[in-house]
């Protein structure tokens, strides 16, 4: 239990990084104004909430240069720009106008699926099967209006067939705090997971059609009193349906014989984030706590009847100028006891790194990472300026070495028997060249080897943890 305890006390201990800024001048300055350019479709007033310096401030010139080095990492994070800048022009001595200078992303993305259905990739390589791939098409646009307002509609053929659509709407009211988010998808499925024997997926396949059909609904409210601070409120529907070959293999699937599901689920989070780069942070920290309750007893058939909670802990500290080191905990904890259908332990979203090929099934886990980053290449932008659209000359690109420990434990009180790797620690050890480009695209090359001693060489296409 040390062990588990280890890693949330050293995160806390350490407490959150700070954010460092040039050296200061002396004495003080007021804001005269804000200034914007480069924004022909992004609303003013949609940078301007950005913003943590405001006309009419009054600064020392250290808390100046530190707000707008933090104005431009949160213009950042909103995944609307390529670049931007924010700068002081000094009229004399004691007033400064600010100049923000935006070159805003491409917005409508007729995207390519091209998706594995294997947990990773490194799973899916073991077969190469293609008739383990999800192929379609996404219709995403995004910054509608002007007011980071983003919709999709999705069409996805191949190992599972999906319809879905969404719009989100971030700035719903006029001090741009509420928010709203609503969603609808349906999809079929021919090959189901009923469990793991040895940690390795027991999957059953009908050939001539689907094994489950499922719809799902949501409606989504945010509230963002500050810049760092969100808090989300949510209520879902599920309603599913599975062959019989499903629920004779997985008497636990839904509820005992239920061949069909239906449930409510109510949730909220709360989210802190001061991330300086969420596409690959260096500094910073994000925290999250999360409830969902699963079966409100409205309209229930077989319901799961649980309650999940689930809490994460994040820092990166700059150690040096190329140096980082990244914490992260996290764990969930449900009461009652979830259906296969809707349970979930580690080796999906959540994994150690070594266990790529593994899923340990279970009610509760916790997993804890450690990555020291080192700067190979220093982010750079690039401008082609022979490439024709605006939105694609601009090019970001950095490189780093990576070496990590990933520390997990799954309790599962159900399926241990026949799988080896729940109810006790599992340790993965490794080095790894992360690549992080333009459009918030990340490749991460690792090399791995667990406690187990097994090794190999994995690819992943999202940050460290």
């Amino acid at each position: 239990m040390r062990r588990a305890l280890f890693p949330f006390l050293l995160l806390f201990l350490i407490g959150p990084a700070t954010a460092q800024s040039g050296t200061p001048k002396a004495g003080g300055v007021e804001v005269m104004g804000i200034a914007i350019s480069g924004n022909r479709t992004t609303k003013a007033r949609i940078i301007l909430r950005e913003l943590v310096v405001f006309e009419g401030d009054s600064l020392s010139h250290e808390v100046l240069y530190q707000r707008l080095e933090r104005s431009r990492q949160n213009l950042m994070n909103t995944g609307l720009f390529n670049t931007v800048s924010v700068s002081p022009l000094y009229l004399d001595q004691g007033h400064v106008m600010v100049e923000v200078t935006v070159n805003e992303r491409w917005y409508l993305w007729p995207a390519i699926i091209f998706d594995l259905a294997d947990p990773n990739f490194n799973t899916w390589w073991l077969t190469r099967d293609f008739d383990r791939v999800n192929y379609g098409l996404y219709l995403y646009r995004y910054n509608l209006r002007g007011r980071n307002e983003t919709g999709y509609i999705k069409a996805q053929f191949g190992y599972t067939r999906q319809f879905a659509l969404r719009y989100k709407v971030p700035n719903l009211t006029r001090d741009q705090r509420w928010g709203i988010s609503a969603g609808l998808s349906y999809e079929e499925q021919s090959e189901i997971t009923t469990g793991t024997v040895e940690n390795i997926r027991t999957l059953i396949r009908e050939p001539a059609g689907s094994n489950r059909e499922q719809w799902k609904s949501d409606v989504e409210m945010t509230l963002r009193r500050s810049h760092d601070i969100r808090h989300t409120w949510r209520l879902r529907y599920t309603q599913a349906e599975a062959r019989d070959t499903i629920i004779q293999r997985a008497l636990d699937y839904f509820d005992g014989p239920a061949k069909e599901t239906r449930f409510f689920t109510l949730g909220y989070s709360f989210i802190w984030d001061r991330r300086d780069f969420r596409a690959f942070p260096r500094r910073g920290h994000y925290q999250e706590a999360r409830i969902d309750r699963y079966g409100l007893g409205l309209l229930d058939i077989a319901s799961p009847d649980i309650t999940t909670l689930y809490a994460t802990s994040k820092r990166w500290l700059h150690l040096h100028e190329k140096w980082t080191l990244g914490l992260s905990a996290r764990g969930k904890y449900t009461f009652g006891t979830p259906p296969y259908f809707v349970q979930e332990g580690l080796g999906y979203g959540h994994y150690v790194r070594g266990y790529e090929y593994n899923v340990i099934d279970g009610e509760h886990f916790v997993l804890g990472k450690a990555n020291l980053i080192f700067q190979l290449i220093k982010p750079r932008t690039y401008r082609v300026e022979h490439i024709p659209l605006e939105a694609f000359r601009t090019v970001y690109f950095a490189l780093y070495l990576d070496l990590y420990s990933d520390l997990g434990h799954v309790w599962d009180s159900r399926y241990a028997a026949q799988n080896f790797l729940a109810n006790r620690w599992v340790n993965g050890n490794g080095i790894g060249l992360d690549l992080v480009t333009s459009y918030d695209q990340v490749l991460r090359a690792e090399y791995s080897v667990n406690d187990q001693g097994e090794h190999g060489f994995f690819l992943h296409f999202t940050q460290p943890f």
